[in-house]
């Protein structure tokens, strides 16, 4: 449940459902949100992103992007200013991709057709070769996946082919040459996440950071939908959720949070 004001953690589809006049207001202020109006793009990305992923995408500053959602009353496009644009992010070839081996992969079919990305990119990940580099092709930044593997330890190289946005990943090989898996938890985490899980419930209650966000990264591995139970609202777990296409709910109890995590 998406409770106003919006904030940077907030879907940009459940900002729409409660605002659809933001699908004509947003274009006035930055054309790349054209791609909300788009037959195929406006259902699918607007449920990858946060407000905050989504001024990433487009190469705007963040809270002036969520001042434009939370603004009362429908304005009239005249009185309205347009958001700086900013420079698209172009990385200079970092060293570990010299002479590194390629393998690439395209999803804008895929987004053209409406499916949800982040399953084929995580198999092409977990297939490569130790060393070797997997080459991404977007139509946008793709900023929440950037995001989500730099926290696994896989760094990345962006820059812009045209209308074409390239993301090149890469990790260094662990452990005895074999493939790294970006998303293999530790064995604790298992083993903890296997305590506190029952019939599809997640229960995270008490628990010190970081615990709770890789719990709740472990749970989701197991399968969907999931609920859990959390202390608070786990802001830093919605950028994670928005890079594997998942939704959610959230539904304030008196002590704690409920989390209702599933597919589209």
């Amino acid at each position: 449940m998406t409770i106003a004001p919006f904030t940077l953690h907030t879907r940009v589809s459940d900002a729409l459902a409660e605002k659809p006049a933001l699908r004509t207001l947003l274009p006035a202020f930055h054309p790349a949100f054209e791609r909300l109006n788009h037959p195929v793009l406006g259902r699918v990305l607007p449920k990858l992103v946060t407000i905050e992923s989504a001024a990433r995408v487009a190469g705007v500053d963040a809270e002036s992007l969520l001042a434009v959602f939370n603004l009362q009353g429908p304005p009239a496009v005249a009185a309205t200013a347009a958001l700086p644009a900013a420079a698209r992010r172009d990385d200079p070839e970092p060293p570990w991709a010299r002479g590194a081996p390629v393998e690439r992969l395209d999803v804008s079919p895929l987004i053209q057709q409406g499916q949800e990305p982040f399953g084929a990119v995580m198999t092409a990940l977990r297939g490569l070769k130790p060393g070797a580099v997997l080459a991404l092709s977007a139509p946008f930044e793709p900023a929440p996946l950037v995001d989500l593997l730099g926290r696994r330890g896989w760094l990345a190289w962006v820059r812009w082919e045209g209308e074409v946005c390239v993301t090149s990943f890469w990790r260094p090989p662990e452990g005895h040459g074999g493939a790294v898996d970006p998303g293999a938890p530790d064995a604790d985490t298992a083993r903890l996440g296997q305590a506190r899980l029952r019939a599809g419930v997640l229960d995270v209650r008490g628990l010190p950071p970081p615990e709770p966000l890789r719990l709740i990264l472990w749970a989701l591995d197991q399968g969907t939908p999931l609920t859990v139970l959390h202390h608070r609202e786990p802001a830093l777990l919605f950028p994670q959720l928005e890079a594997r296409g998942l939704v959610w709910t959230m539904t304030k109890r008196e002590d704690h949070v409920e989390l209702q995590i599933h597919a589209p």
